[in-house]
C-alpha cells in the first residue's frame, strides 16, 4: 500500500482533528511531521516509565501524566504542537477537567524515548525545544544503551546507566526510579 502524502495541516486546530491512522503527528512550526509506529520495545518503555510516573503522581497529588497521544501547544503562528512519549504537567497549571484540545504550553517534565532510527540531532532538537519553550526537565531514555540523560535549562546533562537510580528531580518530589526496574524484565 503506498504512503500518502502528507495531509495540507499547518495549525494546531487542524491537527487536532486530522485523522491519518496509523501515524502520529506533530506541527514543528506550521510543518506536518508524520511518526511511524513506535516499536514495541520502545512502546513497552514508555507505558512502564509513565505507570511509574502515575503511581507516585496519583499519590502525593502532584498533578497529571499523559502519554504519547496527548499534545501540548508551544507556540503560535506558526503554530508548534509536540507529543512526549510521557509527559508531567504539576497541578497549579492544569486546565480544567474535560478541557478540550491541545494542552496549552509545555509539560513540566517531557520524556522521549529514543527510536533506533532518531538521529543525536533529531533528540537534541526535541530537548532544546521542550526547554526552549519551558519544560523544566527533559529525560531521554535510550533503550539501546539503557541509560537515562536528564536535561534542564540550566545545568549540563546528567546521564544515568543502567545501574544507577534517578532521585534528583526538581520536578517530582520523592520520585525515584532505578532504571534496571524500568529496562529488566
Amino acid at each position: 500500500m503506498p504512503i500518502m502524502p502528507l495531509p495540507n495541516v499547518t495549525t494546531a486546530d487542524q491537527l487536532l482533528v486530522l485523522r491519518d491512522p496509523p501515524w502520529r503527528h506533530e506541527l514543528w512550526r506550521g510543518e506536518l511531521r508524520r511518526m511511524s509506529p513506535a516499536g514495541h520495545w520502545h512502546s513497552s518503555l514508555a507505558l512502564r516509565l509513565g505507570a511509574m510516573l502515575e503511581v507516585h503522581v496519583r499519590r502525593h497529588r502532584l498533578g497529571r501524566v499523559y502519554g504519547a497521544d496527548g499534545g501540548f501547544l508551544l507556540a503560535h503562528d506558526p503554530d508548534t504542537v509536540l507529543a512526549p512519549d510521557v509527559g508531567f504537567v504539576h497541578r497549579d497549571r492544569l486546565p480544567p477537567n474535560g478541557s478540550r484540545g491541545f494542552f496549552p504550553g509545555p509539560p513540566d517534565v517531557a520524556v522521549e524515548v529514543r527510536s533506533p532510527d532518531d538521529s543525536q540531532r533529531e533528540v537534541a532538537a526535541k530537548v532544546d525545544t521542550w526547554l526552549a519553550h519551558g519544560a523544566r526537565e527533559v529525560w531521554v531514555v535510550d533503550p539501546k544503551r539503557r541509560t537515562l540523560t536528564l536535561h534542564t535549562a540550566h545545568a549540563a546533562p546528567r546521564t544515568l546507566a543502567h545501574e544507577a537510580t534517578l532521585r534528583e528531580s526538581a520536578v517530582l518530589p520523592g520520585f525515584t526510579l532505578a532504571l534496571a526496574e524500568l529496562f529488566d524484565d
